[in-house]
């Protein structure tokens, strides 16, 4: 009887396929869209505005792989950031320490291929930017388009 146990449990184990959509779901959760001109001169006295739209407070960001799946451009607002990790964290300081600027939420746009280390490493960047403009850190995710890889 035992022998009978293992060879089924053999016969499972070396048949089962299992389905390529377990595992995964669609990550596309909000439209990105260029919010305000980054480079504007803002004044001084000026605050932010409670009842502007979601699609106006939320920054859109762009991570594109480079060799070896690893981070190479990052397109934070529409402009490049050419400095990597160092300076991004410095224009998102800027960002949100700006009342004018209404930002409390992220879309990070990733390039399918990206290795899972870069995003999180752009993601613990953007958490610690949020913490420290003492704003809670609302990031959402959405991947790439074939268009908008094609674009680049």
């Amino acid at each position: 009887m035992l022998d009978m146990a293992f060879q089924l449990l053999t016969f499972f184990i070396l048949t089962y396929h299992p389905m390529p959509s377990e595992g995964q779901f669609v990550m596309n959760l909000l439209p990105a869209a260029p919010a305000t001109d980054l480079n504007a001169q803002s004044p001084e006295t000026a605050q932010a505005n409670p009842d502007v739209p979601a699609a106006l407070r939320t920054l859109p960001t762009v991570l594109a792989r480079g060799e070896g799946g690893h981070s190479a451009q990052i397109v934070l607002g529409g402009e490049r950031s050419p400095g990597g990790l160092v300076e991004l964290k410095r224009q998102l300081d800027d960002l949100f320490k700006d009342p004018t600027l209404p930002f409390d939420q992220t879309v990070i746009k990733v390039d399918p291929d990206l290795k899972y280390s870069a995003l999180m490493q752009v993601i613990d960047v953007f958490s610690r930017a949020f913490n420290e403009a003492k704003k809670s850190p609302n990031i959402s995710f959405a991947e790439l388009s074939n268009e908008e890889l094609r674009g680049q």
